[in-house]
């Protein structure tokens, strides 16, 4: 069953599949703010067992659909910008911005107030501290844990239920 509060708004491009929460003031699928530029809907997907909670927005795709995977889970006030790709089980917190063709990796946690830049890959598993700004310089590695402006490794995300030493 899905689950959308009247007060989202939904647009004409979005698909949304099983078991999906989408909370009060939810803004999905409408055109990516891309100054100058005129830009196709791609639109948008959720995947089964996502939840939204509220005042959450997700741009349309540009040049790709911007997708929120299986069981996702997005707090109030956060943003997914357009081509992005969230992996299974990520979780983006309060407040947190995800720029266009950012890439989260599965299980990744992304901390209150946290921006991702655009065209960002953050690893699986990784976790993103709360205030930090991913900015376009290090890698960003599976199961670390990365803090401050910019962000920097502090170390490996061992409490994690999927991490797995190499």
């Amino acid at each position: 069953m899905v689950t959308i509060h009247q007060t989202a708004i939904i647009g004409p491009n979005v698909e949304i599949e099983d078991d999906v929460y989408i909370g009060p003031l939810c803004v999905i699928g409408f055109p990516a703010e891309w100054k100058g530029r005129e830009t196709e809907d791609k639109g948008v997907l959720i995947c089964r067992g996502a939840r939204l909670t509220g005042l959450v927005t997700v741009d349309s795709g540009v040049e790709k659909r911007t997708i929120i995977g299986h069981g996702c889970y997005l707090m109030k006030h956060s943003h997914v910008g357009h081509d992005a790709f969230l992996g299974d089980e990520v979780t983006v917190s309060c407040g947190a911005k995800i720029g266009g063709h950012a890439v989260i990796g599965n299980w990744a946690n992304i901390g209150l107030n946290a921006v991702i830049h655009q065209r960002k890959e953050v690893g699986a598993g990784a976790m993103i501290g709360m205030g930090a700004v991913v900015t376009k310089g290090p890698w960003i590695g599976p199961f670390g844990i990365y803090v401050g402006n910019p962000a920097k490794y502090l170390k490996e995300n061992t409490s994690h239920p999927k991490y797995r030493p190499i």
